[in-house]
This record gives C-alpha cells, structure tokens and sequence, in this order.
C-alpha cells in the first residue's frame, strides 16, 4: 500500500490543485484566486500531504559550520564587581579608558604623561 493509496478524496482534489498550480508555474496564492479554491484550506492539505510523504517538504537542511555564519555564543552571569566602573578616563580626542578598580598610580601618570607627549 503506498501513500497515494491512503489519500482522502479532499486530499487527492488538493493534490491536483497543487500540481496544476505548479504546472502553470503560479503561486498557491495566485492559483487559490483564479480558480476559486480556499487558499488556507489547500495549505492546510499541502501539509497533511507532506507528512504523509506524498509530495516533498521545503528542504531545511542544517547549515555547515564551513558555509554559516553563525557564532555559537555561551553567556555567563556577570559579577557585580565586572560591571562596576571605578575610573573612567576620558580624553578630548575621544578615547576612553575605563578601569573595574583604580589604577596604580604610576600607571596612570605615565598614561596622562603619554597624552601629554602624543600632543606635541
């Protein structure tokens, strides 16, 4: 017994339809209009169809890591402490630096004296 077999009479009547349809190389929605048929109704039996096997589904193949562009991303909560700001340095030029603690202070006076230089 094959999947033609098990098919209903509403079912076959919508078979022809889609292959009419795709014979005249139209849309559902275009055919649906022209001949008259219930358009959401010919979608419902396309996909009863489907899963019975009779006619093919859309081919959802799972991307390749080689041809995706997706990055898998792993998100872990962040500490309070990682967020916090505690120096922020902000030059007229439009850098920023900004600090989760304070910088030492040799640190910071080689980075301002650095700007200082940059400048002249």
């Amino acid at each position: 017994m094959t999947a033609m077999d098990s098919l209903t009479e509403r079912e076959k009547t919508a078979l022809e339809h889609l292959q009419k349809a795709q014979e005249l190389g139209s849309t559902l929605t275009e055919y649906c209009a022209a001949f008259g048929v219930e358009r959401n109704a010919l979608y419902a039996i396309k996909q009863q169809l489907v899963k019975k096997g009779v006619i093919p589904g859309r081919d959802r193949e799972p991307a390749t890591k080689a041809s995706s562009s997706f990055v898998p991303v792993r998100i872990v909560p962040s500490s309070p402490r990682s967020t916090a700001v505690a120096c922020r340095l902000v030059h007229p030029s439009g850098w920023v630096i900004e600090c989760g603690s304070f910088p030492p202070a040799d640190w910071l006076a080689s980075v301002l004296g650095g700007a200082a230089h940059a400048a002249t």
